[in-house]
């Protein structure tokens, strides 16, 4: 997939995954085209942009690998537009080429010390009349002694495959290319009561409560039940089952997804909700009842099994929108 794209695209979708990378960058631009200076992607540490550390992502489309005289060309640009003051080095250079890089490029980002003379000792030949049109730029003791100072382990590359694995790649290709997210990983119920579930649990301990005619002391009393208590492990299964789900997809596709999966169980569920019921208790079996019917559209219809469309309509209600009352 990511082989199709053009130019633009691939910079569009780095700057896409890196803006899915929030834990590193605070913010990324795109600065491909005339006067990037050897810039294309951005990533940004912190607000400071270029006055700060930033990591350059330097996108290559080419049908055939990146070779070694074209990553040496690249760096030298960067390098030199550093030396002329309009920005401070990066503190990694990235290229990413979706097809690769050839044998002989990969033997220097494999060696630091290697690629580091390299760009001084082809510098002249390779690089000085690649760097600014029209003007040879041979390598000058300023410039030197920039690249003495680089730490070259900081160069790497990616390709279409180790993009792909990225885990912040995944939201992006989902949206780009309505790739499939995946399942999410399979878990239990923790047997202790958390703090994320008490609210719809008193509602629905009211709700049995209310039932058998007797209130429950508390969530321990409900769950010992002997006439409820099963029932109400299966809706904590059905609670933890949805927020697995939630959690899951929250991470690993974009927030539109998941919202528009919560919107369709809740305009399936919603005349359900508020038809007339015997008692509280019905309310909620009508529903769960109604939500094991439905199905969803969109990429997470296939992994939206009746247990997290179920505990959704928990979530419902403990976030207060579709309350147990």
């Amino acid at each position: 997939m990511i082989y199709t794209l053009d130019d633009d695209d691939l910079e569009r979708l780095i700057d896409d995954w890196v803006g899915h990378k929030t834990s590193k960058y605070h913010s990324s631009e795109i600065f491909a085209g005339a006067g990037d200076m050897g810039r294309d992607v951005v990533g940004y540490r912190t607000v400071s942009k270029l006055e700060g550390p930033w990591d350059n992502f330097q996108c290559k489309q080419l049908r055939k690998t990146l070779t070694r005289p074209d990553m040496l060309r690249e760096l030298a640009k960067v390098f030199y537009y550093s030396s002329q003051g309009h920005f401070s080095l990066p503190a990694r250079y990235t290229f990413v080429a979706p097809t690769g890089i050839n044998r002989r490029a990969t033997d220097l980002l494999t060696h630091p010390m290697k690629l580091a003379a390299a760009l001084k000792e082809d510098w002249n030949a390779v690089c000085a009349s690649h760097i600014s049109h029209g003007v040879v730029i041979n390598l000058a003791p300023a410039l030197e002694a920039m690249i003495d100072g680089f730490d070259f382990n900081n160069v790497d590359s990616l390709d279409a495959t180790r993009l792909a694995n990225d885990p912040s790649m995944k939201p992006v290709l989902v949206d780009w290319f309505g790739a499939d997210p995946g399942a999410p990983p399979p878990g239990s119920t923790p047997k202790e009561i958390q703090p994320e579930e008490t609210k719809y649990l008193e509602q629905l301990i009211a709700a049995y409560g209310q039932r058998r005619g007797t209130p429950y002391a508390d969530a321990t009393a409900a769950l010992d039940c002997s006439e409820y208590g099963g029932r109400l492990k299966d809706q904590r299964t059905r609670f933890f089952e949805a927020a697995r789900f939630k959690r899951y997809y929250r991470d690993n596709t974009p927030g539109e997804v998941l919202q528009s999966f919560e919107d369709d169980v809740y305009h399936s569920v919603i005349e359900t909700y508020h038809a007339n019921h015997a008692d509280v208790l019905a309310k909620v079996d009508a529903v769960m009842e109604r939500a094991a019917a439905i199905s969803v559209t969109g990429v997470l219809n296939k992994y939206a099994r009746v247990p997290v469309r179920q505990g959704t309509c928990h979530h419902f209600a403990n976030d207060g929108v579709l309350e147990w009352k």
